[in-house]
């Protein structure tokens, strides 16, 4: 099936962040709740918010009665709904959320106990839940990091993927679940749920499929986002601008499909200027990679929709930048290509010439992240001149083979800039584990008579990945046709995602599909070097 914008307009949501949830902070809950939420650890601590109210001993007692028997224990993630014993209290039931042990009681925790909650009310086709905010005392860390992490999971729970729903599964009248956060915490509310829409607008637009989303149309959405939100602008480098700016890599990777590849610049400005220079971050959006004539086996071809996960992290960034704020001026670079199979597509034994001049021979047509990406970044360093750079893509399978799907890899070429992104990850609750860069890798990119090979192998391949991808940070500026090597290299940080972009399991955070992993980390790192 051919693209078809009619087609795609018809099946694109109205609001990809209305999933029939409705979230209110509730300073003063009032009326009757189906259900009523409290966070218990695996010490039984938790704090009833009715206690000194005539609900307040029922619902102490049935938090007691549960613990007691056994049938919840706090463990962290588990998330169970049981009855109270009298039909006039104004809650039906009381919904336990775990969040662990003491020490694990931190903003991760309640994140997750908070979206398995939703997702329960909502398999339970509940209509109206109130949510308690935990005690400073049964909390890890500060109260408002607390409030935002439950604001947030909330919001990521809630998430449904039904933009290419059609009449068979659509419902005629899906039920609104309402739920109202006992919390006085407003700013802390806001910025969790922004955060959360920032990772459901990734989420949605890296679920579509190749025939509803191509680099021209990503374009497109990024324009309209732009264009919506606060303090965002975007510019699309065409084809025929690459032609001009000889970016070579975005050019060949995208020569085998009928829908031309494109550079998208979004740039957030902050509302009081700044001088500093500013923070770049740099996505791949592979819209669909059928690997070219290295083509992939047939088995999992249809999951490489999510190919463009690298980039949807960074525009879910510039989306929650956009409501948010921030005082730091950011830069996000979409480099879009679809890697697909025809009488124009590039060639194994092709040389290709990137943006900075560096010559590249294609061993590998299924190795085409990379090649998008190092455009992207020699461009983008010289453009903006930024402090620091951080790109990510779903760039190798052996990265997965190495972490499995419980985290992303990460390679540096400044201890700084990773101690960074390491600290956003670890206040995100996005796992990430450092993996080398160092010249045994950068030397097996070597080519016999062009600079560099695309692919060197499987074995190690994470790693030549990364040492590909510093070749166009450490030599990014273009002086005419020759490339100069800056007198200290950018600080730069690479993240593969491949293992944890999406999922074919129903995670508690995330269920199905992409999960947006990389919002939350990025939205840290800003925020935090402010």
């Amino acid at each position: 099936m051919r693209y078809n914008a009619d087609m795609a307009k018809k099946t694109r949501p109205a609001d990809v962040h209305a999933h029939n949830i409705q979230l209110t902070q509730a300073k003063t809950p009032s009326g009757n709740y189906e259900a009523i939420v409290v966070f218990v650890d695996a010490q039984s601590r938790w704090k009833s918010m009715e206690s000194d109210k005539p609900a307040g001993p029922l619902l102490d007692r049935t938090v007691q009665r549960t613990l007691a028997t056994g049938l919840h224990t706090g463990k962290r993630g588990e998330v169970v709904a049981v009855p109270v014993d009298d039909q006039a209290a104004a809650f039906a039931r009381v919904i336990l959320a775990g969040v662990g042990t003491a020490d694990q009681a931190n903003g991760d925790s309640f994140r997750l106990a908070a979206a398995g909650a939703v997702r329960l009310a909502r398999k339970l086709g509940l209509k109206r839940v109130l949510v308690a905010e935990p005690a400073q005392a049964n909390v890890v860390g500060e109260l408002s990091k607390v409030v935002e992490a439950i604001a947030n999971g909330l919001v990521l729970g809630g998430f449904e993927f039904v933009a290419v729903q059609g009449t068979l599964s659509r419902k005629a009248e899906p039920v609104t679940l309402k739920v109202d956060f006992a919390t006085s915490d407003g700013s802390s509310f806001d910025r969790g749920v922004a955060i959360a829409r920032g990772q459901n607008f990734a989420r949605t637009i890296a679920s579509l499929p190749g025939n509803l989303l191509n680099p021209p149309e990503l374009a497109r959405v990024a324009v309209e986002m732009c264009r919506g939100l606060k303090g965002l602008t975007c510019r699309v480098i065409d084809e025929k601008q690459m032609r001009e700016l000889g970016m070579g890599g975005l050019l060949g990777v995208g020569a085998g499909s009928r829908t031309p590849p494109r550079l998208i610049a979004m740039e957030y400005t902050p509302a009081k200027k700044t001088a500093a220079p500013p923070l770049l971050v740099v996505g791949k959006a592979i819209t669909f990679d059928a690997g070219g004539i290295s083509i992939k086996p047939a088995e999992g071809m249809g999951e490489m929709i999510y190919d463009k996960c690298g980039a949807m992290a960074v525009l879910g960034l510039m989306h929650s930048l956009g409501e948010i704020g921030s005082t730091r001026r950011v830069i996000g670079l979409l480099a879009s290509a679809e890697n697909v199979l025809s009488a124009d597509s590039y060639r194994p034994g092709d040389v290709l010439t990137h943006y900075n001049g560096i010559t590249v021979e294609i061993t590998n047509t299924d190795a085409e992240g990379r090649l998008v990406l190092a455009d992207a970044l020699s461009w983008g360093i010289e453009q903006y001149k930024p402090e620091g750079v951080v790109d990510l893509a779903t760039l190798t399978g052996g990265c997965v083979v190495a972490l499995g799907h419980a985290m992303a890899g990460a390679f540096a070429n400044d201890d700084g800039i990773f101690t960074q992104i390491h600290a956003a990850s670890v206040a995100a609750g996005e796992k990430l584990w450092r993996l080398p860069l160092d010249e045994h890798f950068s030397e097996k990119m070597k080519s016999t008579h062009a600079d560099l090979v695309n692919s060197a192998g499987r074995w190690g391949s994470p790693c030549t990945a990364a040492a590909y991808l510093a070749h166009f940070v450490e030599r990014a500026y273009k002086a005419g046709k020759t490339p100069t090597t800056p007198k200290k290299p950018v600080p730069w940080v690479h993240l593969d995602i491949a293992g944890v972009a999406d999922s074919d399991k129903d995670l508690p955070l995330t269920g199905k599909g992409a999960t947006g992993f990389g919002v939350r980390t990025l939205v840290e790192w800003v925020k935090a070097g402010e």
